[in-house]
């Protein structure tokens, strides 16, 4: 409090006072510094004081902040001291950039830019280019942004200043991302890594491998990532850079977060909050016990993710980082809701968020607070109310783009309104959680479908041409031949050896785009069947709300359970590169996590075990197999555990010759009634089982001994793939 007040007393002594006493009310954030040049007035003493000790303002207080460039700004005018005018606009714009008053920070960063270059300052003319592609990256105006950095990169280059040039390249790769062109960010990776170590740097190269890291992440390549972070933790504590070996050991305790290796994930958090606290970064730290509590959440430690949200909430308030503070009470609304015996809780960390986003003006938090608050409602039973912060958040959503947060609340909207039975409201919103959920593939899909065709007419009219031009040339030969028949006999078999080649080079070519063309098809074919089967489900989802008697409603559940099982399949072959053939271990673990949130029965713990390495299976296969063992399953969940409160289900699959599998289903419930014969049986489900099993030309046997096992052996053929 008492540097905060010294602040604001600078401030106001600005407008009352002379520059003397204002520099000797900042004299608290002195350090030593080489003295400075004779030919100096007190005038610019002071103004280079003021914008000195801005950068350490703008994050603390950037109000008391403006007020003192303000005064440094009017000075610098008065006196003619352009440099001060140019640095006072440029942490301006700095300052107004962390009030989120974007117009305002752009207006200082133009300006800064304009007075750098009439003193030709290339340094203050990169910072200020930098200033205004971060301000047109918030708005998602990537090339924009982009073309601002590769001005900053260009004047740090005719300034001499490799330390922004590092900055630059930096920015360059986070921006290349972004419009997803991994040639340049290769390009710029290398760079950076080049340049920290032709520097000797290791704080540049460690930091180098953290970026090389991030962008190993960012295309999903998890363990190589932990790699580059690895090797930069390494340069870190060989050159003991504290802020390396943090900032590396929360880049990997990120990658265990996002691999949901949580253990592993808190290890790491731990180890950086360690020296975190050593080296008193208080934002830095926010950000890891931030972190911790997601990972206590994911593992559903919900006390001690609470505690580390409440850490990080302290610390941002001793900041004053309103962002932050939001977040922090965010997530400590969430995780009560997660609790579900303290919604009113819940409800109060989620209100104080949102009045804190919308002081802010901070569009995507209010639409994540109205989103959450929509969801305590829903819980508290209260329907109308979630409704009215559903819709509120969705709309929001809409006009901003963020299309997290329309996929989430789209879900929520769809059941919300299936169980007010306006099953018209609850069919659109599914649609468009489908759409918003599937739409990068569907774009990808088409994309990649259009330019096939496009290639394959290219392709056609080219073969068209070379045609009649071989067809004019045979005709010239012919003539050719007829009068020098004899001397030009070599010439003509050479031709026709060319002639030859080509049609077999054009014919390969023409194979192999076919191909190419086919996989992506199947892949859209795939992908629809998936999106068919779960409209079904969803169509009989609804239905089901509106159905009284048990046993209909349980039929349903049933039939929408085999939908769910075939639609699977067709999911798990538009996602993998083999279009007609799945893995089928992954399959089971899929469909059996499905199954066991469906049926999971109060006061009951019912495990299950895979058996099992890589199987693949073709579709014709694998989707009998499928639904044999989505009907095996739900049996084993409804009837198998009735008189206990624990059970385990077994699956294993293993190959017993080069074409033939054995497929085994085992639990240790009840077991099935004496004198059980499976041919006898009428119900459906079995029935199924029996037909499915003669589909692919398989034999069922079972086996009811301290529980039941059904084997079934059965050939596959993957020869068809």
């Amino acid at each position: 409090m008492k540097l905060l007040k010294c602040i604001f007393w600078a401030g106001v002594l600005c407008f009352v006072s002379s520059p003397d006493i204002c520099a000797q009310k900042l004299s608290i954030f002195k350090k030593k510094k080489p003295a400075l040049q004779s030919t100096y007035t007190k005038d610019t003493i002071w103004i280079n004081e003021i914008t000195r000790n801005a950068t350490k303002l703008v994050r603390m207080d950037p109000d008391s902040n403006i007020v003192l460039l303000y005064s440094a700004l009017t000075k610098s005018n008065e006196t003619g001291y352009f440099k001060g005018t140019g640095d006072a606009c440029l942490h301006l714009g700095t300052s107004y950039f962390f009030k989120f008053h974007y117009d305002s920070a752009e207006h200082y960063y133009n300006k800064a830019f304009e007075v750098y270059s009439s003193i030709s300052d290339h340094r203050g003319m990169a910072r200020s280019q930098h200033g205004l592609s971060y301000i047109y990256s918030v708005r998602s105006e990537i090339n924009i942004s982009l073309q601002h950095m590769l001005l900053s990169k260009k004047y740090h280059e005719e300034a001499d200043d490799i330390n922004g040039q590092y900055d630059c390249i930096g920015s360059l790769i986070y921006l290349y991302k972004n419009l997803n062109n991994n040639k340049e960010v290769e390009r710029y990776m290398n760079e950076l890594i080049t340049l920290a170590q032709k520097l000797n740097d290791d704080k540049k190269l460690s930091n180098s491998y953290i970026q090389l890291g991030n962008h190993l992440m960012n295309q999903s390549h998890l363990r190589q990532a932990i790699e580059a972070y690895f090797k930069a933790l390494g340069i870190a504590e060989k050159s003991n850079y504290p802020d390396g070996m943090a900032d590396a050991l929360g880049s990997i305790g990120l990658s265990y977060l996002y691999l949901q290796e949580f253990d592993n994930t808190i290890s790491y958090y731990m180890k950086q909050e360690k020296i975190l606290k050593e080296l008193k970064k208080e934002n830095e730290l926010s950000n890891t016990y931030n972190s911790l509590g997601q990972a206590y959440l994911a593992i559903k430690k919900y006390d001690a993710g609470l505690d580390y949200f409440f850490k990080s909430l302290t610390l941002r308030k001793k900041m004053q980082y309103k962002p932050g503070i939001s977040g922090s009470l965010h997530n400590i609304g969430f995780t009560y809701y997660l609790m579900e015996d303290s919604l009113d809780l819940a409800l109060k960390y989620a209100y104080e968020s949102l009045e804190t986003d919308k002081e802010i003006e901070n569009n995507a938090g209010i639409a994540n607070n109205y989103m959450l608050l929509g969801k305590i409602f829903y819980l508290k039973k209260n329907l109308s109310r979630a409704m009215e912060f559903l819709e509120k958040s969705i709309a929001i959503a809409n006009e901003y783009h963020e299309t997290d947060v329309i996929h989430k609340t789209s879900g929520v909207l769809s059941k919300l309104y299936a169980e007010t039975k306006s099953f018209e409201k609850a069919y659109n919103y599914y649609l468009l959680h489908n759409q918003i959920g599937d739409s990068l593939i569907n774009r990808e899909n088409l994309k990649r479908i259009t330019q096939l065709e496009m290639q394959h007419e290219f392709d056609k009219k080219q073969n068209e041409i070379s045609l009649e031009h071989l067809q004019d040339n045979l005709r010239y030969e012919t003539q050719v031949k007829r009068s020098k028949l004899a001397r030009n006999y070599s010439v003509l078999v050479g031709f026709i050896m060319v002639v030859f080649g080509l049609f077999i080079y054009y014919s390969f070519r023409k194979s192999q785009k076919a191909n190419k063309e086919k996989e992506a098809l199947l892949k859209e074919i795939h992908h629809r069947v998936k999106n068919n089967l779960q409209v079904i489900s969803s169509l009989l989802n609804m239905q089901s709300g509106a159905i009284i008697d048990d046993g209909t409603k349980a039929v349903v559940k049933e039939s929408q359970s085999r939908v769910k099982s075939m639609a699977l399949i067709h999911q798990m072959l538009y996602q993998s590169e083999m279009f007609t053939c799945i893995d089928f271990t992954k399959y089971l673990e899929q469909l059996m996590s499905s199954l066991m949130g469906t049926y999971k029965q109060p006061g009951k713990n019912i495990r299950y075990l895979i058996h099992a390495g890589r199987v693949t299976l073709d579709i014709d296969t694998a989707i009998p197999l499928g639904l044999i063992t989505n009907e095996l399953a739900t049996n084993a969940l409804k009837y198998a555990f009735i008189d206990s409160a624990e059970g385990q289900i077994d699956f294993s699959i293993s190959k017993t010759s080069e074409r033939a599998y054995k497929f085994v289903i085992s639990d240790n419930g009840k077991g099935l009634p004496e004198n059980f014969d499976l041919n006898k049986s009428d119900t459906l489900g079995l029935k199924l089982v029996k037909i499915l099993t003669r589909q692919i030309a398989g034999k069922i046997d079972l086996v009811s001994n301290a529980g039941t096992t059904v084997i079934i052996s059965f050939e596959d053929d993957l020869k068809k793939v």
